[in-house]
């Protein structure tokens, strides 16, 4: 067994209920938090995620250098990271917020499947929160380097959330790569050793939220031969957003900051989009998740903290 000496550690917390596994194999559980200085009314996820046996310090060096800037990160559109750890079994356990609601890529999933498409206005709105989450994050140097539909939460007030900052390293040193419980996810392909070491830069972040934002418009896989075509099947406004964005080299000028003004010019959002991401099934304010964790959160929460709750 190897022991990384990672400088973080975890905070203390109290199980409250297991949600089973993630997108890559990790074992996914709510828990409440026992430390002053937590967010005191409200749960946490611990994700536990198994690395393979026998890696030396250097192979996990980038794991460990990439959460530890990812904890100082605090934005209203970012989930964020409370602590980490990687123990003598070569597990590696992630601590974050609890974000009500439904990832993205579920959501699309469940639109689809009634053989509808999200209104436009709803794209923008996503991709505008998203954008600015990173541009928060570019601002302090840290890339997120994996944004996926599976890594935004829609929350049931049309909030959304990007979430697994710092994990991208952890891909090709993970045991397993796939989730049988969750077919609707897509499991993410091992990092090609040759590209370990390449720097990831603020672009790719949005070039993939790019591609998010197309897929969930023209619900088409927004593969590099397919952009231009998908293109075609969006508003001419949005269009030049996202062209701009996939086909065109970067500049200096394109920062998070341009794309969330950009996309916030192409749709006017307001409450239909609130009700829009509420309509979602397993999104709105009565998830059973989310029902669970209110009823949990004040089962578990010290007695100063359930009579506040009660009184509001």
């Amino acid at each position: 067994m190897s022991v990384l000496p990672f400088a973080s550690r975890l905070p203390a917390f109290a199980p409250i209920h297991p949600l089973g596994r993630g997108p890559l194999g990790e074992w996914v559980s709510l828990v409440w938090p026992l430390e002053q200085g937590q967010r005191g009314e409200y749960p946490l996820v611990v994700k536990t995620y198994l690395l393979a046996a026998g890696l030396g310090p250097e192979a996990r060096q980038p794991l460990e250098e990439a959460l530890t800037r990812a904890v100082p990160l605090r934005h209203p559109g970012i989930a964020r990271l409370h602590g980490f750890q990687v123990d003598a079994r070569d597990t590696l356990t992630v601590v974050s917020d609890y974000v009500p609601g439904c990832s993205l890529a579920t959501a699309r999933r469940r639109v689809a499947g009634r053989g509808a498409r999200p209104s436009e206005a709803f794209v923008c709105h996503v991709g505008a929160e998203v954008a600015g989450a990173l541009h928060a994050a570019h601002a302090t140097k840290v890339v997120h380097g994996d944004v996926r539909a599976n890594r935004i939460r829609l929350g049931p007030q049309g909030d959304v959330t990007l979430t697994d900052f710092g994990l991208r390293p952890a891909c090709r040193l993970l045991r397993r790569f796939t989730a049988p419980a969750r077919p609707d996810e897509v499991a993410l392909a091992p990092v090609p050793e040759d590209a370990v070491d390449v720097p990831l830069e603020a672009h790719a972040d949005l070039r993939a939220l790019g591609r998010v934002l197309l897929e969930l418009a023209t619900g088409q896989a927004a593969a590099s031969v397919e952009v231009e075509a998908g293109l075609r099947e969006v508003s001419p406004m949005l269009r030049e957003v996202l062209g701009r964005l996939l086909l065109e080299a970067p500049r200096e000028e394109d920062t998070g900051a341009r794309l969330q003004a950009d996309l916030r010019a192409c749709c006017h959002t307001g409450a239909e989009v609130v009700r829009e991401v509420v309509a979602l099934p397993g999104a709105g304010p009565l998830s059973p998740v989310d029902a669970y964790v209110g009823a949990a959160s004040m089962m578990a929460a010290p007695v100063s903290v359930r009579t506040h709750v009660l009184k509001s």
